[in-house]
């Protein structure tokens, strides 16, 4: 075998044994215990050049979540939200617009995020 077979060989070894990882923590993420998610949450966007204030207020029962997300100068990514909870994987969109959201990992009074809403956050409950 050449050097470049070899080389594409180990490097794509190295990424199906890195996307079956992510897969794996995100089943076990799921099959987790439901999560509490009832509360207020703030945190900062991050990745941007101007981070922007969020507060989520949610709303749980059972699976179930609904309640009111605030984001400082992103209107169009602020508003009602609805979503459900499995394991600690919290499933939200915009209740005006359902293809708008994303999944939020949730653990005890942490929720973050590299891509719900179009945005990197991470999140801290400040009161339940």
């Amino acid at each position: 075998m050449t050097s470049p077979a070899i080389v594409c060989l180990v490097l794509l070894g190295v990424i199906s044994a890195g996307c079956s990882g992510a897969w794996e923590a995100r089943q076990a993420a799921l099959n987790a215990p439901t999560a509490d998610v009832k509360g207020t949450w703030t945190g900062r966007t991050t990745g941007e050049d101007k981070p922007y204030p969020i507060t989520l207020t949610l709303d749980q029962t059972g699976t179930d979540v609904t309640g009111m997300m605030r984001i400082a100068g992103r209107p169009e990514v602020s508003g009602r939200v609805r979503g459900t909870v499995r394991g600690e994987v919290l499933q939200l969109s915009l209740a005006t617009a359902a293809h708008t959201g994303g999944e939020l990992w949730v653990q005890q009074d942490n929720m973050m995020t590299s891509n719900a809403f179009g945005l990197h956050f991470t999140l801290r409950r400040s009161s339940q």
